[in-house]
């Protein structure tokens, strides 16, 4: 099986965070700005690290997590998103997540980081689906999964928040 700590794209490396991009992930996750939509307010510094420790055991114990994404040709951490096992609708699936700076917003970086997400998933883990979830109100999000050829499969309230469930249809391509 391909070592997924590392994958470049085309303009990205997506890799394993580094005890070097704490800063850069408590920044993602506690930033009102990268907060925007109702569903998931800032988490305080503490909430941070202990979500990074999550995602860290993640890879120690599934293989795949979370990725740092930066500039394939070098340069600061733009934002994190990958793949995350998860159970959904008493479902096992790839839950796809992505959350970056806005320096990096509109430059089509989470499609390219979720399409190597999908590809890894349908090589490495094919008899899992692959989900997004999201808030009904966050549109770049919901544009994301729609580029990326999600359907929509469901609309439900999530923490008091509408969300919607995408699903990635038939076998992944």
């Amino acid at each position: 099986m391909p070592d997924p700590s590392e994958i470049r794209t085309r303009r990205l490396l997506l890799r394993r965070p580094l005890p070097s991009d704490t800063e850069a992930f408590v920044e993602v996750h506690t930033s009102p700005e990268t907060h925007a939509y109702p569903g998931v307010a800032p988490r305080t510094r503490a909430e941070s690290l202990r979500l990074l420790e999550l995602f860290q055991r993640d890879w120690d114990t599934h293989g795949v997590g979370y990725w740092a994404v930066l500039p394939a040709a070098g340069g600061e951490v733009l934002g994190f998103g990958g793949l995350r096992h998860s159970v959904d609708e008493g479902e096992k699936v790839l839950n796809l997540y992505f959350r970056f700076l806005p320096v990096a917003w509109g430059h089509g970086y989470a499609p390219e980081m979720g399409h190597a997400a999908v590809r890894w998933a349908q090589r490495n883990r094919p008899e899992l689906p692959v989900v997004i979830a999201t808030a009904t109100s966050n549109t770049p999000a919901l544009r994301v999964a729609e580029k990326l050829g999600f359907q929509r499969v469901l609309e439900r309230i999530h923490e008091g928040v509408p969300e919607v469930l995408f699903r990635l249809p038939g076998p992944l391509t």
